[in-house]
């Protein structure tokens, strides 16, 4: 989206949109700074445990923590209408695999406040960025590129990993932000994953209303009403050794797309 243009756009905006765009501006900074000082001095810290699962999922409470007063801040200045200490539903016992829709920036922050262990998949140019990638690294999280949704991937690899480890892994399985309208195409990784540990698909859906921080969607085009973020988890699905990936993706993807269609 073009930057708005000064002598026009610009001028039109009230002193309130002036106002909440600084307060997202504020967000994201202090993302930023958050991220630097947990990459760079809490987390390294906190991971001197020779057990790797251990010292990953004492990271990972630690990241869950600062969520949570990220959250805090979005909630209470009237950016996004989300409190992660009411996690919306409890999660099941054991690994799985949660696969959801991605409407926002913020889903994986908001996930991770609610829940905290979580083994997320993020792709490659985060795991480069100087602010994030040592937190990504220290947390257990998944590195992906373009190439790694397929059925045969490294990131199948190591999400088998996490979940042979009692892990639980968060998957985007369109490997993007969702459109506008519906759905993307699934991709396979997350089904091929699922059935190669014999982990259970736990399927949900995020609303976030009024849309904001979609896909292609300029960070300052702030809703004039705050974000109501929330997540429906939806029935787990069990796995086998001789699922077909294919029918699970199909059969996940229509349980997602139905509630979807529920939602008014």
């Amino acid at each position: 989206m073009a930057t708005p243009n000064p002598g026009s756009g610009a001028s039109k905006l009230s002193v309130r949109q002036v106002l909440r765009i600084l307060l997202a501006a504020l967000a994201f900074i202090s993302f930023g700074i958050g991220g630097a000082l947990l990459s760079w001095l809490v987390l390294p810290l906190a991971s001197c445990d020779w057990n790797r699962v251990r010292r990953q999922r004492r990271c990972q409470r630690l990241v869950q923590a600062t969520f949570v007063l990220f959250h805090d801040y979005m909630r209470i200045t009237g950016l996004v209408a989300f409190d992660p200490r009411r996690a919306p539903q409890p999660l099941p016992e054991g690994p799985f695999v949660l696969v959801t829709n991605h409407p926002t920036l913020i889903d994986v922050t908001a996930l991770i406040a609610s829940y905290g262990e979580l083994c997320v998949v993020a792709k490659s140019s985060l795991f480069l960025n100087p602010l994030i990638g040592v937190l990504l690294r220290l947390c257990g999280h998944i590195e992906s590129s373009k190439a790694d949704f397929g059925a045969r991937s490294s990131v199948v690899t190591q999400a088998v990993d996490r979940l042979q480890h009692g892990q639980r892994v968060l998957m985007f399985p369109e490997g993007s932000r969702s459109p506008a309208v519906g759905l993307r195409r699934f991709h396979a990784g997350a089904f091929t994953t699922a059935v190669e540990a014999t982990a259970p698909i736990l399927p949900g859906i995020i609303r976030a209303h009024p849309p904001g921080l979609k896909k292609g969607q300029a960070w300052y085009d702030i809703p004039t009403r705050p974000i109501e973020w929330s997540l429906t988890l939806l029935a787990p699905i069990e796995t086998s050794p001789g699922t077909s990936t294919r029918e699970l993706m199909s059969l996940a993807r229509s349980r997602i797309e139905e509630a979807l269609e529920r939602i008014p």
